[in-house]
């Protein structure tokens, strides 16, 4: 019987690489999507121990649906924190980044119901439920809980 696999898209940004640490670690073996495998900044990701023997590492990007395809390919699970960031100074925020997001998030659940996988795991912000004044203040926020949306662009905050 093959080993299960499990896939960490944004393998290389900040959450995405402290996860593929700690399933190296626990000895899965999984996929890794970053944007370019062979950019120096990823190194590092070949370097940790157990990746020579338990990662692999695949070229896609959240906004192109049909790269993570072969990613998810063999995969029971996905662990899903990439998100597109800008590289530079946002003018608009919900164009910029929200946007991309969504459509990243998208193609991601697609690629997973072609591929056939089982669970998934989606990572967010805080930011997404935090900023909500009219919650209850005795009510612990929960998976009905939404930021304002006007709020957050009246007071310029991003995720």
């Amino acid at each position: 019987m093959p080993p299960r696999r499990v896939c960490v898209t944004g393998a290389g940004g900040f959450i995405g690489s402290w996860l593929v640490n700690l399933l190296l670690s626990c000895g899965y073996f999984f996929h890794g999507t970053v944007r370019n495998p062979d950019d120096p900044k990823n190194a590092f990701l070949k370097q940790l121990e157990n990746a020579t023997e338990n990662l692999q590492l695949f070229k896609a990007d959240v906004l192109d649906g049909g790269s993570l395809t072969a990613a998810f390919a063999g995969c029971e699970g996905v662990f899903h924190p990439a998100t597109p960031v800008p590289e530079e100074q946002m003018v608009d925020p919900e164009k910029e980044m929200m946007a991309p997001a969504v459509k990243g998030t998208r193609n991601m659940l697609e690629a997973c119901s072609a591929a056939g996988v089982q669970k998934l795991v989606v990572v967010s912000s805080i930011a997404a439920v935090f900023f909500n004044p009219s919650w209850p203040h005795d009510r612990p926020k929960d998976e009905t809980s939404w930021s304002d949306k006007k709020l957050c662009m009246e007071t310029e905050v991003r995720n």
